[in-house]
């Protein structure tokens, strides 16, 4: 998978000379919505026969209009990449979202990233929304097709349980500890990475059962609570707790009897994967 860092500063003789079909979207989680869509760029790049391509944007656009630099994700950019080449996209441009960028009007943005760039099949949500003030969406999409060399799929709101699925409810039963119901939207437990330190001198204890674990990126996290969950190195994976104390900003701890198996020196790069919250009153046996 080929990956293209944009800004908006690109050089205007900057040019894709092969045509695409091109999937617009920031999808953060990569959910069942996002797969959905997806799939279907891929199925009319395929009958097409033209590469299948994504747009996605870097950072969330609330950190840069808003402000909100404390924004976090559920799918960092690292993460969110190596989703989207799983379903098989063979470039992804990643713009970068800044706020002359935020300021380019509607038509700019189709001459700049959809002409410019070759796209001649756009797919999209129904809610997408680009250029000032997102004057641009889906119907402006269609009407500038009539009269450029490019066509536009919309895909409409898809939904689960009488919910759309969306990122932002992903977050909020993410948020509220509810990590039991993020599959029926995401399509898979949620996962986040990082980095577990284990103890040097082991004789202070007489097994391994706890570790402290530090976050690698800026992941959307459960609130404060212990949480049954899923602990793999890529090679072994084991049963265990994740705990988020509120009472200490930023500390979070593993723990499981077979910790141990997923030791290698001093500190081990882990994922771990929420299945459902645990009552602090119940009895755990781990």
């Amino acid at each position: 998978m080929e990956i293209l860092h944009l800004t908006h500063q690109l050089d205007k003789s900057f040019r894709i000379q092969e045509p695409h079909v091109m999937a617009l979207g920031f999808f953060d989680g990569v959910h069942l919505g996002h797969q959905y869509l997806l799939q279907q760029a891929k199925n009319i790049a395929k009958k097409k026969n033209l590469k299948f391509t994504v747009m996605t944007f870097d950072p969330h656009p609330s950190e840069i209009i808003k402000c909100e630099t404390s924004r976090r994700y559920l799918t960092p950019l690292s993460s969110k990449l190596e989703k989207l080449s799983s379903f098989g996209v063979e470039r992804i441009f990643v713009m970068k979202f800044t706020l002359p960028f935020a300021s380019l009007p509607a038509n700019e943005f189709i001459n700049r990233y959809v002409l410019d760039l070759n796209a001649t099949h756009i797919v999209a949500g129904f809610d997408f929304t680009f250029g000032y003030k997102a004057q641009g969406n889906v119907d402006y999409l269609r009407n500038a097709s009539m009269n450029n060399p490019f066509e536009v799929t919309v895909i409409p709101k898809r939904t689960t349980n009488d919910n759309k699925i969306s990122s932002t409810l992903i977050r909020e039963l993410i948020s509220d500890g509810k990590v039991h119901l993020v599959p029926y939207y995401l399509g898979k437990h949620y996962e986040i990475n990082g980095i577990a330190h284990f103890p040097t001198d082991l004789c202070t204890r007489k097994k391994l059962n706890n570790s402290e674990f530090h976050i690698q990126g800026k992941y959307v996290l459960p609130k404060r609570g212990l949480y049954k969950a899923e602990l793999t190195n890529g090679y072994r994976t084991i049963q265990g707790f994740f705990k988020c104390d509120s009472a200490h900003e930023g500390r979070y701890e593993l723990s499981s009897s077979k910790l141990e198996w997923l030791k290698e020196g001093s500190q081990k790069e882990l994922t771990v994967k929420f299945l459902n919250k645990v009552a602090y009153t119940d009895t755990i046996s781990i």
